[in-house]
């Protein structure tokens, strides 16, 4: 068996046609021939929005939360080395989303290229702003691409440690995997020229307050919080907080939406798997995925706050006691990416470790709580101190966003700024650096220039 084994890598790693992130949209060939038009690229751009929302549909997010705090181990299936922290490089759902997150960005490689050689007539308003969406894009997918297989910004002082493969050219050329820190700057980079050439309004499409959310996001986990604020400072005022529990539910008109992917209809349904995981069907049936008796316990502990009415207790009192939350119970939904209740809790932990501004930090934390328990209910008081904002803020990150895929960033960026030797800070009782915390990479990367991760230990 393992004669078999070796025989299989060696194939795999020695192929010479690396066509995994060569994948066509649908009705455009990549082919120069096939590009001739300004209505071509605009189509090309078209397939990488529509790439990219198959994956956060749900898929991103669940192996974000797998890896966290807000669900139980999963029945079966490959998604359980994720929660156990022990992925290697067989793993089909791992290296699925890897390869899945770069198709998009060979595509708008592609896209850039094209553009930038003058190949096709584009006008020059298209040209930037088609250029612009695509660097957003981009930057989205290695945002997250880092985020998942490798440790977090701030795990080494200079973060030098191994981030991923920056991919900046339409090509499948085996290449090394750059620095935490080089991955961070070429997305700030991308972001920035984004902000720059992006309109102010762009419909259901990137602009310019997208760019600039997204990059407060990429800040935030940084912890960069002058930056944060900055950003924050800019875009909060352009929006309102709605009154909605449940931002999926009108995700597209909602006045706090910034950027979202679109659903349609039941046959174009981006939300297709946050719907397929957790939606309870049955009342007497747990979904396909439980939550964590510790997110239900906190989201549940205050009977006045208004969220608690969303999740469910199956076999109570049990030994096979089990959570849901009703908040994918839709047949499609729209999925939000970018919006204000992101920024406002942001800007509030921003402002406090800041030490500056901090009624407008109260202001932030208590239009969340206001929301969420009636006016004046549960406000943080005027004369709050920077502590009391700071964990506050924290809790109510993970009683907005829960299976968003927020919680474990948030835990390891909490982890590098307080405990940056990885001693005493857990998450699901594990140190937040530890190696199993960090995807493995699919055995396509088998390469002389790739160096894979460490595995598991997180005992």
């Amino acid at each position: 068996m393992k004669k078999y084994i070796v025989i299989l890598v060696a194939l795999v790693s020695l192929s010479s046609c690396r066509k995994w992130l060569e994948v066509y949209p649908e009705g455009v060939q990549l082919e120069e021939e096939a590009i001739k038009s300004q209505d071509d690229m605009v189509k090309l751009l078209n397939s990488c929005y529509d790439a990219m929302a198959n994956q956060y549909n749900g898929q991103v997010q669940l192996f974000n939360e797998l890896l966290g705090d807000n669900l139980e181990k999963p029945q079966s299936g490959f998604v359980v080395p994720i929660y156990q922290r022990t992925t290697n490089f067989f793993n089909s759902d791992v290296g699925g989303l890897y390869l899945e997150l770069y198709r998009p960005v060979f595509r708008i490689n592609f896209l850039i290229k094209t553009l930038q050689d003058k190949r096709i007539p584009v006008d020059a308003a298209t040209e930037s702003r088609l250029i612009a969406e695509g660097k957003f894009l981009r930057a989205m997918c290695h945002f997250d691409l880092v985020r998942l297989w490798a440790q977090p910004y701030g795990a080494s002082a200079d973060n030098s440690h191994l981030g991923i493969v920056i991919r900046k050219a339409p090509t499948t050329d085996p290449l090394p995997r750059s620095s935490v820190k080089e991955v961070y700057d070429f997305i700030i980079g991308d972001l920035n020229d984004a902000i720059a050439n992006l309109p102010d309004n762009n419909g259901n499409y990137a602009d310019k307050d997208a760019a600039r959310a997204l990059l407060a996001k990429v800040y935030f986990q940084m912890n960069k919080f002058d930056k944060v604020k900055e950003l924050c400072d800019v875009v909060i005022p352009n929006y309102t907080m709605d009154t909605t529990l449940n931002r999926f539910v009108n995700a597209l008109t909602s006045s706090e939406n910034i950027f979202s992917f679109v659903s349609s209809s039941t046959q174009d349904n981006r939300a297709s798997r946050f719907i397929g995981n957790f939606r309870i069907v049955n009342p007497s049936n747990p979904p396909a995925f439980r939550l964590s008796k510790s997110l239900y316990t906190e989201a549940t502990s205050d009977p006045t706050d208004k969220r608690a009415a969303q999740y469910a207790v199956f076999n109570a009192g049990t030994s096979t006691e089990t959570y849901g939350i009703t908040k994918f119970n839709y047949d499609w939904l729209s999925v939000p990416m970018l919006y204000l209740t992101q920024l406002k809790l942001m800007r509030a932990e921003a402002n406090a470790k800041l030490g500056v501004d901090l009624p407008t930090a109260i202001k932030d934390v208590n239009d969340v709580l206001e929301r969420a328990f009636g006016s004046q209910v549960n406000n943080l008081p005027s004369g709050a101190g920077a502590t009391q904002i700071v964990n506050e803020a924290r809790k109510q990150r993970r009683l907005e966003f829960p299976i968003e895929g927020d919680r474990v960033q948030d835990l390891k960026r909490i982890g590098a700024l307080e405990d940056p030797s990885g001693a005493t800070f857990k998450i699901r009782n594990s140190p937040w650096n530890c190696p199993g915390l960090a995807l493995q990479f699919p055995v396509n990367e088998r390469t002389s220039v790739f160096v894979f991760n460490e595995e598991g230990n997180c005992e």
